[in-house]
């Protein structure tokens, strides 16, 4: 009987936790664009706020339309895999559990009218207290049930010193451009219990959250210094360098764009064609590794000053993928594949067409292939072991006294640098 009952209560606990909900980055009102969070002043910068650290985050986000809407926050602690942990609010927030965006403007001169949004974590109402994975929840009118959109972002609280070596596997075939790394992991303090048996790596290629690597045993031990050097687990395609726009300026044709139009009272971006980069020679070109960062040209604020327009991108291909999608992809989309975000063949122009609401600034994107759930980041763009990539390194110890995953150690390595 004792057996029995054991069984029914492992089941129902293995249950409970493959049903929890993955937070993701997402947003669920359209009217919500350009939602950003970053370090400081630094809009390209990934999320991660250092425990205690004087500098602090910075959210920002615009609703379209002319009316202003109150809008409240709250943020959820999460394990390592972004499924929200078991902690009480009041085991990880200083303050209060919701509070007020009070920090909002209306644009100035613009054809498309919004309200620019912003705040800081932590402020003088909440602060994080442990570190780990965090979502920021934003939603209307203090009703938490009318969630508008997700934002992840990282508290850390150093404990460990963190080596990335990165070499490349340059070989003749098209298929075996990657890059390898190395990483060591050097850990101080005395709070870790069992440490080789709870701690934990993720590694990130361009802060893409879609096809993180997580490593959870270390493949050396020496003394305080974990080593990870399996080249057929920490391997990554290299893929290629992002294609980059720029719409700053409305009264003349820049880079990469092909058109400027103005109708139904709004500006209209017409880009260059692309094409499948699959067999091309290898060609690097400066990049923000997915991002975007708002820019006016002439302005001082460009975060009211900056106008929406409507990008059309184009795809050239002879004939569709008998199977699958295809994506525009990166920070422009939220790295998220939506509806808006999918192209769609034009058997006339024998082309992939898709148009995006942006705001003015520079932007940098790719095309991703989605078929059965599985994304392939070098279908259409090529795989270069060449090319430059930005890999964070993001270690967590689970912490067993306190029932949640620590992040403890947070490092970044750009190939560039290192091949």
């Amino acid at each position: 009987m004792k057996k029995k009952l054991l069984l029914i209560l492992i089941a129902f606990f293995a249950t409970s936790v493959s049903g929890q909900e993955v937070l993701f980055n997402k947003i669920y009102d359209n009217n919500i664009k350009t939602v950003l969070m970053y370090v400081g002043n630094d809009d390209t910068t990934m999320p991660i706020w250092d425990l205690e650290s004087r500098i602090h985050l910075t959210l920002a986000f615009d609703n379209l339309g002319e009316d202003t809407k109150d809008y409240y926050y709250t943020i959820i602690h999460c394990n390592s895999d972004w499924t929200p942990s078991d902690l009480d609010q009041s085991e990880y927030i200083d303050g209060y559990f919701e509070d007020q965006i009070s920090d909002y403007q209306s644009s100035f001169n613009t054809t498309i009218n919004y309200t620019h949004y912003s705040m800081q974590v932590p402020n003088d109402y909440m602060r994080p207290m442990i570190s780990g994975n965090y979502v920021l929840q934003v939603y209307e009118s203090s009703n938490r049930d009318a969630v508008v959109f997700n934002k992840r972002f990282m508290v850390v609280d150093r404990s460990t010193n963190i080596e990335v070596l990165i070499r490349n596997l340059n070989e003749t075939s098209y298929f075996y451009n990657d890059q390898e790394l190395e990483i060591k992991v050097e850990y101080y303090g005395n709070d870790f219990y069992d440490i080789n048996q709870n701690i934990k790596v993720q590694v990130l290629k361009n802060y893409n959250w879609t096809n993180y690597l997580e490593l959870t045993q270390p493949d050396l031990i020496k003394d305080k210094e974990f080593i990870y050097n399996n080249f057929n687990v920490l391997k990554f395609k290299g893929g290629n360098e992002f294609h980059h726009f720029n719409t700053k300026n409305i009264h003349y044709v820049a880079e990469n764009i092909r058109n400027i139009s103005f109708e139904d009272n709004m500006y209209h971006f017409l880009l260059m064609e692309n094409r499948d980069r699959t067999f091309e020679d290898y060609q690097y070109v400066p990049d923000i590794n997915g991002r975007f960062k708002i820019d006016v040209t002439r302005s001082d604020f460009p975060h009211t000053e900056a106008d929406y327009s409507y990008v059309y991108f184009t795809l050239k291909m002879d004939v569709p993928m008998q199977q699958g999608d295809i994506y525009v992809w990166g920070g422009l989309t939220n790295f998220d594949f939506t509806e808006e975000s999918k192209m769609r063949y034009n058997f006339e122009q024998k082309a992939y067409e898709c148009r995006l609401q942006l705001k003015q600034g520079y932007y940098n994107y790719q095309y991703v292939t989605l078929e059965k759930g599985k994304y392939d980041f070098t279908f259409i763009e090529g795989n270069h072991a060449l090319t430059e990539n930005q890999y964070s390194i993001l270690v967590y110890y689970h912490d067993y006294s306190g029932g949640y995953d620590r992040l403890i150690g947070v490092g970044e390595v750009n190939t560039k640098l290192n091949l």
